[in-house]
């Protein structure tokens, strides 16, 4: 196995991991190194395309997940009252924020005002 297979071998390791932005990074350097194939870089382009896209499509959902809760501006204060009643209760950080669908920051500000 020669290093260009190593480092395609890599990338699609780091991809079935799940680990895109790295699996990018080896995708990027197979696709500019003058001294590979013709076929060996369009493959990392195609790849790299397709890589983009899956993240493009990530945050395509998240994007729309955000917009799932738009009261959540509204209902800030009787936010603040759940949250602090959960840490009475003896909930996590990481619990709360998974009930109430609000950011880490938001959560602890409550606590330390309270």
């Amino acid at each position: 196995m020669n290093s260009v297979d190593l480092l395609k071998f890599k990338a699609s390791s780091l991809e079935s991991k799940g680990l895109i932005r790295r699996a990018i990074s080896i995708w990027q350097d197979i696709s500019i190194n003058p001294k590979l194939s013709k076929h060996d870089r369009d493959q990392a382009m195609r790849s790299l395309n397709r890589l983009r896209c899956a993240i493009q499509q990530k945050v395509d959902i998240q994007r729309e997940k955000l917009k799932t809760y738009p009261d959540r501006y509204k209902n800030v204060e009787s936010d603040k009252e759940k949250i602090m009643h959960l840490y009475r209760q003896g909930l996590t950080t990481r619990e709360i924020q998974q009930i109430t669908q609000r950011s880490r920051d938001f959560i602890y500000n409550c606590k330390k005002k309270s």
